[in-house]
C-alpha cells in the first residue's frame, strides 16, 4: 500500500503494530477530509489503542467563545474509530456518550487518548478520554461500533 500523507504530521509512534497495518492506519487516517479539516493528527498507535492531537482555534468554537461540543464529540469518535482500526477492523458508530468535564478555550490543544474495551464478532465498544492543554481531562466517551469489515486482508 502506497502511503499519501495529505497533511504534515509529526512522526507517529508505532507501539507494536506490524509495519503493513500502521502504514494503512496512518494513511487512511491521514486521508479523511473531516480529520483534514479539524486538523486532526495522529501521535501514537498500538494495537487497540490510538492518541491523537487536535488545536482548538476559533472557528470551532460556540457562541460563550470556547470549543463547541459537537467538535470534542467528532474528536473523541475520531480518536476511538482509529483505535479500532489499529485492530485491523473497519467500523462505523452506532452510538455514542459522552460526559463534558471541562471547558476548552480557544488556542488550546487537544489529546484524545482512545482504546477498544470489547471487540466481539460484530459489536465493538471503545472510550475516548480528551484532555486539554493542561493535561485536565475535558470528556469522557464510550461508543459502540459495528464491523463492516478489516482495513488490510
Amino acid at each position: 500500500m502506497e502511503i499519501q500523507i495529505t497533511q504534515e504530521t509529526p512522526q507517529i509512534e508505532n507501539q507494536g503494530l506490524n509495519q503493513a497495518l500502521f502504514e494503512a492506519v496512518v494513511t487512511i487516517t491521514n486521508n479523511i477530509p473531516a480529520h483534514q479539516n479539524l486538523n486532526i493528527n495522529l501521535i501514537k498507535l498500538a494495537p487497540g489503542q490510538a492518541e491523537l492531537i487536535m488545536a482548538i482555534g476559533s472557528e470551532f468554537s460556540n457562541s460563550y467563545g470556547t470549543a463547541h461540543g459537537g467538535v470534542i464529540a467528532t474528536f473523541a469518535d475520531s480518536a476511538m474509530g482509529v483505535a479500532l482500526r489499529t485492530l485491523n477492523l473497519r467500523v462505523v458508530t452506532l452510538e455514542m456518550n459522552l460526559n463534558f468535564f471541562a471547558r476548552v478555550e480557544t488556542g488550546e490543544k487537544l489529546i484524545a487518548k482512545a482504546r477498544s474495551i470489547h471487540a466481539g464478532h460484530q459489536v465493538i465498544v471503545a472510550e475516548a478520554d480528551v484532555y486539554n492543554s493542561s493535561n485536565k481531562l475535558v470528556s469522557k466517551s464510550r461508543g459502540t461500533f459495528f464491523r463492516i469489515g478489516r482495513v488490510i486482508e
